[in-house]
């Protein structure tokens, strides 16, 4: 059954070149596309989690006037969820998951802020993986457990699979599917520990061009595929 779905949203700068479109107005584009996706999969009410690759910490190397633009539109867009009613009205938590300290602080207080204002939110949650990295994941969450082992508040012994999840960024199911848009078939980083048992669906369209129909074909083709988990 289909309980979490991730989306791997590429190919906004190609989707500008296309069609000859300033990057802020494409990258605006592919913001809208997000907010339709998490409204289409309401109709999906079996899919508890969506989880959203939205700035990986690669990214962050890009020249300064593109971040300054993604930064612009990420704090516009969470001043939407903190002043809207939308978020709760729906019942949607909005989880945040990354390396946060290379934001500017305007941005990270308005993360912490929309964090709050849908904590308490039980139908859908929703997670933006910002500033984020599977691996680099990985290693904070070794050097929390080494921390929490140095101070005696962690048996070795005790740790599995399951109670290591609880030292990543943010402790929500893996990702039954990824869909990753623009054609590209590869994961860069995306949920490295969550994914290892995730199927893939891969569209040619470029995020901005994803569509309702297209969503409805990765949860059909998903629905066909039978998962054996290695057994």
């Amino acid at each position: 059954m289909l309980n979490s779905i991730a989306f791997i949203p590429d190919g906004n700068r190609r989707y500008a070149l296309k069609y000859s479109i300033p990057l802020f107005q494409s990258y605006q584009l592919g913001t809208q596309k997000a907010w339709e996706v998490i409204d289409w999969l309401k109709d999906y009410p079996k899919i508890k989690a969506g989880t959203f690759y939205t700035l990986s910490l690669e990214n962050l190397s890009r020249n300064k006037d593109e971040l300054k633009i993604l930064f612009s539109i990420f704090e516009k867009e969470l001043d939407k969820v903190i002043a809207s009613e939308v978020f709760s009205r729906d019942g949607i938590k909005l989880n945040f998951a990354g390396r946060f300290n290379e934001f500017p602080e305007k941005l990270k207080q308005k993360i912490f802020k929309a964090q709050e204002a849908t904590e308490n939110n039980k139908t859908k949650t929703i997670n933006l993986a910002i500033g984020y990295n599977g691996q680099a994941e990985i290693v904070d969450a070794a050097k929390k457990i080494a921390l929490e082992h140095k101070e005696n508040n962690l048996d070795l012994g005790s740790l599995n699979e399951s109670s290591f999840k609880k030292f990543l960024y943010s402790d929500f199911s893996n990702p039954d599917l990824i869909v990753r848009t623009s054609g590209t078939q590869r994961l860069s980083g995306f949920l490295t520990y969550q994914s290892s048992y995730s199927e893939l669906y891969f569209c040619e369209k470029f995020w901005p061009e994803f569509s309702k129909e297209e969503l409805a074909k990765a949860v059909e083709e998903y629905d066909a595929r039978q998962r054996r988990f290695g057994k």
